[in-house]
């Protein structure tokens, strides 16, 4: 009989996050070079959404490299008109890779094609979870910083508009 051998802290998180499935609505957009608001990301989600990215956040945390593909929704002008900065840059993202790197000092999003990859690590961990749970509880309008590089651009975090007994879809 071979003996039991518990796999190690890094398989077990792999397959924690193997098993997660999301749940409610993402979204993310930016502003085209001509507003102030260029090259800044701004985000918010419907609590459910919030609730379940936080979940993968949490399975992410103290693991190996590891990533998880989330669906995001097209924004609506009721959720644009929350900021109200103007017109959108005219992005189709479908998805969103989210990719948690332990050693990645900073927030870092990329586009690739129709899918946004987003990379953090044990240093920003708690930031981005916590924005997410303060956008689930109907907090926003806050930034948060993506470096310790005073001059790069911070994320901003959005409430989900709320109408009529339900959110905004």
């Amino acid at each position: 009989m071979t003996p039991f051998t518990p796999p190690s802290k890094g398989d077990i998180m792999c397959d924690r996050v193997a098993e997660w499935r999301q749940d409610g609505q993402i979204f993310v957009w930016r502003y085209p070079k001509r507003n102030k608001h260029a090259g800044e990301w701004h985000f918010t989600g419907d609590p459910v959404g919030c609730r379940s990215i936080r979940n993968l956040i949490d399975r992410m945390a103290g693991g190996e490299a590891c990533h998880r593909t989330l669906k995001i929704e097209p924004v609506k002008a009721t959720i644009a008109a929350v900021p109200n900065y103007g017109d959108l840059k005219p992005d189709r993202f479908a998805s969103m890779r989210v990719v948690f790197e332990p050693d990645a000092p900073d927030l870092s999003m990329a586009d690739d094609g129709d899918r946004l990859i987003l990379t953090f690590g044990e240093k920003r961990l708690r930031t981005l979870r916590a924005a997410f749970a303060e956008v689930e509880v109907g907090i926003g309008d806050f930034g948060v910083a993506t470096s310790d590089d005073r001059k790069e651009k911070g994320w901003w975090f959005w409430w989900m508009p709320w109408s009529a007994g339900h959110y905004e879809q």
